[in-house]
């Protein structure tokens, strides 16, 4: 089945802010957070009961490079990204 990912304006926020941050630290360095991010939902979109339920609605999936989180729903052939969270200061 072919997905559509959708990503609610949450989750753009909560990655702006960590771009920004990341981007002060080092040139580059929140370019390569979105690399990640964007990687992410690649494999979301491909394979996404592949990961594990947080709840019985939300699902999430790591990033391998930096701590964070991305949590989304599947819903028919929609894939809702809800929130990108840092692993460490927004435990899930």
């Amino acid at each position: 089945m072919a997905y559509k990912l959708i990503v609610q304006v949450e989750a753009i926020v909560d990655i702006q802010e960590a771009f920004e941050w990341y981007e002060q630290q080092k040139d580059n360095l929140g370019f390569e957070l979105i690399d990640e991010i964007e990687a992410c939902y690649d494999k979301i979109v491909t394979h996404p009961e592949r990961y594990s339920f947080i709840n019985p609605l939300y699902r999430r999936i790591k990033t391998d490079r930096f701590p964070f989180v991305i949590i989304f729903e599947i819903e028919d052939d929609l894939i809702i990204v809800n929130s990108v969270r840092h692993a460490k200061r927004k435990p899930i």
